[in-house]
Formats: C-alpha cells, sequence, structure tokens
C-alpha cells in the first residue's frame, strides 16, 4: 500500500477519506469472492451509460462516470438540476438573479453565471444534442431515462467546454405500446405542479410521445419595501415522434417549447455602516441588516420573462458491423429580466433592463463500429454555430429613477462639501449592445484493441477549430453637459467601444488503458488533453479594449481509477484518483458594477471520488459518495481584490497564487436510503438523502468574510406505490439549514464605499432554498 499511501498525502485526505481509500484498495488487489460469501438474495441492476457515445455497462467504461436512472430521479423526486447535484458530489450548480444562467461546477472548475457571451465549463448535453447554455431546459424535461454526469476534462469525444466535464441526460423515446402518466405536486410555499406524459404508437412504423410541465410558486424571498422574490412561474411542452423506416434505419425528432414569467431571485445585501448612514441621510433607515435570512429591503420590482423553443433530430443506420448516426440540434431563446431594484437598496435609483436573445444550430455525424471482436473504433465530425445578443435598441438598459437626485446629493455633500446630485438625476440612460458570434468545428476519432483477454488500450484524438466575433457599442443620455460621478456614465462609458474577432484551435486526445484484474474488477489509467476556446468579455462597463479578450485554456489530465461489484453483486464501488492542470485558466469575477474575465495562469486540482451502492437487504438500499478535492490557484496575479486589500499591481489586481478557488469545499458527499417493503398490493418506500459540504469561499475576490463553514441538507420522502399509483409526502431541506450559495460586492453599495473610503465593503448574498413540504400524487395507465 505505499503508493496508495504517497497519494494520501499528497492531496492532503482526511482521515475518513484515508480509510475508505485503504478499504477500496484492498477491494480492489483481493479476490471479492473470497472476501465476501455469495447470496441468493437479488443482485445490484446493471447500469448501462454512454459516456463513450455507445451503450455499455457502466462497470466496463474506463471514465469516471455518475450514472442516475429513471428509477433513482423517481424515488428522489427529481425536479431540476440541483436534485441532480444531491447524488453527485463532484457536481456543484450555483444560481443567481437570472434562471438561465445556472453555472455546473464540476471536480470545482467552473465559473460566475452571469456573463451570457462566458461559455461554460461543464457540457451539457441534451439527448446527444449540445445546448449552449447550462440554464436552459433541464427543468423542464419530464419523462428523464437517465442522467450521467461525466467527470473531468472530456474534450476528446465531446470537444467543445468540455474541459470540466459533463452532463448528458437522456429522455425515453417513443416506443410500440401506449402508456400514460400524470402527476401532481402541491407543496408550501403555494407550491403547484402538473406533469403529464403520453406515449402511444401512430401506426406500424411510427410512435409517437408528448409531455408537458406547469409549475407555479409563491415567493420564497420578503421584501420589506416592494415586492417579494424567487418565485417559480413556467410550462414547458415537448412532442417527439420516432419512424422505424426499416429494420435499420430509425429517425427521432424532438421538438419542445418553455416559458417562464416569474419573480426572479434577489440579493440579501449587507450594508456598511457608512452606506447605512448614507441611506438614513438620504431617507430611509435600513431596519434588516442580516444577510442570510431571506428577507430584504430593496426597491426591486423585478420580473423574468424566458422564451425558449428547442429541437433535435437523430438518425441513425445500423449497418454490417457498424452504427452511422448524425445528431441535428437547434435552440432559440430569449431572457428579458427587468431588474427594477438594481440598486438593491430601499430607495429608487437604477432600473436595469437586460435582454439576451441567441439562437444556435450544432451538427454531428459519427460513425461507430459495432463493439465485437479485438478491435472497436469511432470517427466523427462536429459543427455548431451560435449567435448572441445582449441589449434592446428599443429601450434604453440602465434608467436613472426619482431617488437618484436626493442619494446622489448625500454622496456629493460629503466628497465636495456641497449637495450636488453627483450621481445624475431622474431620466438619465444609458445603452448598450453587446454582439457574439462563433462557430466551432472539430474532428475526433477513437480507437480501442484488446492486448489481452483483460487488457484494452483506448487513444483517442481530436482536431478543434472555433472562431468568435464580439462587439460592445456603449453610450449614455444625460441632462448634465459632463459626466462627472453620473452612475450611467459609469455603466456604459460613451464611446468606450468594443470590436474584434480571433480564431483558436487545439488538437487534443486521450491514452487510456483498462485492465480487468477479475470478471468483477476493473482498474484503469487515463491521459488526456483538454482545450476550451478563448473569447472577449463583453460586458457593460468601463473595461479597457485591451482586458476584454482572454486566452484559450489548455488542460492536462492524469488519473487512475478501478471499478467493483462484489459480495454476489449486492455492492458497487467506483473511484478515481486524480491530477488536472489547467493553463490560462479562465476566470470570472464582480468588479464593482459588473463582471470581468481574465485569465489565470495556472490553477491545479488534486483529488479523490468514491460512488458506492450497496443492496443491504432485499427491502434495503444505501447509496455513499464522496469527493476529496483541493484546487488550487497555482498562479494568478490578476485576481479581484476584496474590499480593504491592497491591490499588487498598477492595474488594481491582487496576487490569489496559492488560494484555493471559489465555490470549491474540499470534502463533499452524499449518503442515501431507500427502504421499500410490500404493503397491500404494492409498496410502501421510504427514502432518506443526506448532503454534505464542506467549508469554503463563496465570493470570486476570496474575500475572508464570505468563508461559508460546513452543512449538510437532508431530503426525505415517504410514499406508497403500485403499478397504477404513486402516492408519496415529502420534506426538502429537513432540518432548515441557513446556507449561502454565492456572496460578492453588492452593486451599488460597494462602488460608494470604495468612494468615500469606507472601511468596511458592503456585500450581496445568495443563500440556499429554506425548507419546503408537500405530497405527490402519480398515476400510470
Amino acid at each position: 500500500m505505499k503508493s496508495c499511501t504517497n497519494i494520501e498525502q499528497g492531496l492532503g485526505l482526511r482521515p475518513i477519506a484515508r480509510a475508505i481509500l485503504h478499504s477500496i484498495g484492498l477491494i480492489a488487489i483481493t479476490n471479492p469472492s473470497v472476501v465476501f460469501a455469495q447470496s441468493d438474495a437479488p443482485a445490484l441492476e446493471e447500469v448501462v451509460v454512454t459516456a463513450q457515445k455507445r451503450a455499455e455497462s457502466m462497470q466496463d467504461v474506463p471514465v469516471a462516470v455518475s450514472a442516475i436512472t429513471g428509477d433513482d430521479l423517481a424515488n428522489t423526486g427529481f425536479r431540476d438540476v440541483n436534485d441532480i447535484a444531491a447524488q453527485v458530489p463532484s457536481l456543484i450548480v450555483t444560481t443567481n438573479i437570472s434562471p438561465i444562467n445556472a453555472s455546473f461546477r464540476t471536480r470545482r472548475i467552473g465559473n460566475e453565471g452571469n456573463i451570457p457571451t462566458f461559455e461554460p465549463d461543464t457540457a451539457l448535453i441534451i439527448d446527444g444534442a449540445f445546448r449552449s447554455r447550462s440554464g436552459l431546459g433541464l427543468g423542464d424535461l419530464v419523462g428523464v431515462k437517465s442522467v450521467e454526469v461525466l467527470k473531468g476534462p472530456q474534450s476528446t469525444l465531446y470537444g467543445k467546454n468540455a474541459g470540466a466535464g459533463v452532463v448528458s441526460v437522456t429522455t425515453a423515446a417513443p416506443h410500440d405500446e401506449f402508456e400514460a402518466m400524470a402527476e401532481v405536486n402541491l407543496g408550501t410555499e403555494g407550491y403547484r405542479q402538473l406533469r403529464g406524459d403520453v406515449n402511444s404508437p401512430l401506426t406500424e412504423d411510427l410512435s409517437g410521445r408528448i409531455s408537458f410541465t406547469d409549475t407555479q410558486r409563491d415567493p420564497l424571498i420578503d421584501n420589506l419595501v416592494a415586492g417579494a422574490g424567487d418565485s417559480l412561474d413556467g410550462r414547458a411542452v415537448r412532442g417527439q415522434l420516432l419512424y422505424d423506416l426499416s429494420d435499420d434505419f430509425s429517425a427521432r425528432l424532438i421538438v419542445g417549447a418553455a416559458n417562464r414569467n416569474m419573480r426572479p431571485m434577489m440579493a440579501d445585501v449587507y450594508f456598511s455602516p457608512i452606506q447605512q448612514a448614507i441611506l438614513a441621510q438620504a431617507g430611509h433607515t435600513v431596519t434588516n441588516n442580516d444577510p442570510a435570512d431571506r428577507v430584504i429591503e430593496s426597491d426591486d420590482h423585478s420580473d423574468f420573462d424566458q422564451k425558449a423553443v428547442d429541437g433535435v433530430l437523430t438518425l441513425e443506420y445500423q449497418g454490417d458491423g457498424y452504427t452511422l448516426t448524425s445528431i441535428s440540434g437547434f435552440e432559440d431563446y430569449s431572457a428579458d429580466l427587468r431588474f427594477g431594484g438594481a440598486e438593491e437598496m430601499p430607495l429608487h435609483l437604477v432600473e436595469f433592463n437586460d435582454l439576451q436573445e441567441g439562437n444556435s444550430l450544432s451538427q454531428e455525424l459519427r460513425l461507430a463500429s459495432n463493439a465485437d471482436g479485438d478491435w472497436d473504433w469511432m470517427v466523427g465530425a462536429f459543427y455548431y454555430t451560435n449567435e448572441l445578443t445582449r441589449g434592446d435598441k428599443k429601450r434604453a438598459e440602465f434608467v436613472l429613477e426619482e431617488d437618484i437626485e436626493e442619494y446622489g446629493g448625500v454622496i456629493g455633500n460629503a466628497l465636495l462639501g456641497v449637495p450636488v446630485p453627483v450621481f445624475g438625476v431622474e431620466g438619465d440612460r444609458g445603452d448598450f449592445l453587446a454582439e457574439q458570434d462563433s462557430s466551432a468545428f472539430g474532428l475526433f476519432s477513437q480507437v480501442g484493441t484488446q492486448l489481452t483477454e483483460d487488457l484494452k488500450l483506448d487513444v483517442g484524438l481530436r482536431y478543434s477549430s472555433e472562431e468568435k466575433s464580439g462587439s460592445i457599442v456603449q453610450s449614455t443620455d444625460i441632462a448634465a453637459p459632463a459626466c462627472g460621478f453620473n452612475l450611467v456614465c459609469s455603466l456604459t462609458p460613451a464611446g468606450l467601444d468594443f470590436d474584434d474577432s480571433d480564431t483558436w484551435s487545439a488538437v487534443t486526445g486521450n491514452v487510456n488503458l483498462s485492465y480487468f484484474l477479475s470478471e468483477n474488477t476493473m482498474l484503469y489509467g487515463l491521459y488526456s488533453r483538454g482545450f476550451k476556446a478563448g473569447g472577449f468579455s463583453l460586458q457593460y462597463g468601463q473595461s479597457s479594449l485591451e482586458s476584454r479578450p482572454f486566452d484559450q485554456e489548455d488542460i492536462t489530465n492524469l488519473e487512475a481509477g478501478w471499478k467493483t461489484e462484489f459480495w454476489g453483486r449486492r455492492a458497487r464501488v467506483n473511484a478515481a484518483v486524480f491530477h488536472t492542470e489547467y493553463e490560462d485558466f479562465q476566470n470570472a469575477s464582480f468588479v464593482s458594477l459588473g463582471f470581468t474575465v481574465n485569465n489565470a495562469e495556472k490553477v491545479t486540482v488534486d483529488g479523490i471520488e468514491i460512488d458506492s451502492e450497496w443492496l443491504l437487504s432485499e427491502n434495503l438500499t444505501a447509496n455513499a459518495s464522496l469527493a476529496y478535492i483541493e484546487a488550487v490557484y497555482d498562479q494568478y496575479t490578476g485576481g479581484q481584490c476584496y474590499h480593504g486589500r491592497t491591490p499588487d499591481n498598477a492595474l488594481g489586481q491582487c496576487d490569489l497564487s496559492g488560494e484555493i478557488l471559489p465555490f470549491a469545499p474540499k470534502l463533499t458527499g452524499n449518503v442515501a436510503l431507500q427502504w421499500e417493503q410490500p404493503l397491500f398490493t404494492g409498496d410502501l418506500y421510504a427514502r432518506l438523502d443526506y448532503r454534505y459540504n464542506g467549508d469554503a469561499n463563496y465570493s470570486s475576490e476570496l474575500d475572508p468574510r464570505h468563508e461559508q463553514d460546513a452543512y449538510a441538507v437532508g431530503n426525505f420522502r415517504l410514499g406508497w406505490r403500485d403499478s397504477s399509483y404513486d402516492v408519496s409526502a415529502w420534506v426538502q431541506n429537513l432540518a432548515d439549514e441557513s446556507y449561502y450559495t454565492q456572496k460578492l460586492p453588492a452593486n451599488v453599495s460597494s462602488n460608494v464605499d470604495r468612494v468615500v473610503r469606507s472601511p468596511e465593503g458592503s456585500y450581496q448574498t445568495f443563500t440556499g432554498t429554506p425548507r419546503t413540504a408537500g405530497v405527490t400524487f402519480r398515476m400510470h395507465f
């Protein structure tokens, strides 16, 4: 065990992780049939995944993948991607005021969400088609067959934006038997959801499926001075056709549409003492300054409206020894956030109208051998194009409101000794229009050969090329003859425009060696290279032209893993140890009134992941998983400074070298118990889930005030079901745990704190969903 111990010491594993690592190591190097007595009890079901773009047993795939089956999703009461993250310790999901900007972090690698032109590090694939945004589509799906989370760089087969991992979702396809499902969910805070799914044969060769969902919920955030926030109001419909043109040739068409119109999540703001004094002089005394209680004091009359249409056409031909697959995808969406209280204060200062519109087309064509014999192979090509616009030529993005003069007068008096409204007057306007066009092309291949009966070598290679053009135009319309400290001049400075284009390319690949130690135990070693194209930071604001482009990201990954089943296939344990380096890691942070993107010279990620499933008895199943991961800025000289920290260079940046990345707890884990007992003509069942998150800093500037202590969130479900009915009661966040999901400087207050030299800076927070409870009624017929 010497080499295993060295790994532990290098990763700095805690005692619990060490104990598990030693246990798994012993399992991997012994004959499981000797250690555990065989039993006639039922075995765990085989899990089939498509991690390598072909259907294979999860235990035979030399890839770190967590698979959640349709039964698992039903047992957990799947509603959105947060329910997936609760089952996969290596996956963290963050979101804030705009639901379309949900952000995935795989193995602690991800980015801030509120930057439409900054693409994610984890690719989202739905029914084989690449999706441009993490916040599109996942929560609106009914009839999800499986979710696979591929961990670590997946650039060889998946290419675009897969440098940290892939979330791949597969929905149930139409088939030739009639079936239908209707579901009603009712819960606290006015939660109500209707879901339905109908499948039917239409002709001898044509089958159809249609599903819908309608979700509503009252706001979860109270506002003492204006409208509440964090509600749900959305609906979606999805239709499918599957046509068997012949025994060998099939076509599957999916078309979906979704609409949301809701009150978005609102930030809870902590106001510095100086900011509280300024607000009091401007006419409002802050009565609630707790940033963690989901009670805010903000002139917020916001609304979020999202419309999306998407489609996927899959053609598959089974030839003699090969399969030819074509997957065509399209998206067209708009997201309109009317942020009535952008200042996040109990005053009417500034309105922000943020319209995003995008459309994309994708095409993948691949030819793969049928995996028989000593060789298997796959070749393919991928093309993707996207157009994104942020801004609206018909209306101003920023409009100053009625309290701006009095608030600015207080600042003017503090700075100049005269109550001059330095921030502008009511009606001043600022405009911006950002546009980005991108296209990506890739050629990929992978070949596998059995070197011996138990030893296999897989080699993959990919060429990727991506071209982007980006521009931003900014202007102001103000009453004063000069800007001075005018707020809209800071937000959309006239003439500070940008227009550029560039192309990035790379050759990436992987070498994977897998060895079956026994029929039920596989070891694998992986070397892979990844790539993510550069781009342009097209945020509004005062960023210099030189600072807007950012470089491509290059990734190197070394990984060793093992997958084993034992105890008569009543236990399954899969694990991986990895070391990943990101050169020119693309990093985003919030600066004053907006986000900026630049490159950290080097980021290193070391860790261990363990997933396990145990059939403890005929009635009781347990899942236990953990991820111990240390993600570090090896070198990052251009980081954002938190309030009060002295910059380390002339650009006002701080050196974050040696620091743990934000949103990156070292230890995360989850435990689930699923119990079933025959009762009457069906089964009584119960499920308990707990997810643990270790302590971490949840701000991009790593402000010491924004450390979040470790916490755990539990969910519970109790129900009865048979082949036709399923009735259950559930509670999410059992202990009503209060925890932060993001912290960052307050929109206007932190800027004012800096101007007036406040010893303490104001900040805003976003918190996790509090305890909710409800019942679910589901009928199959």
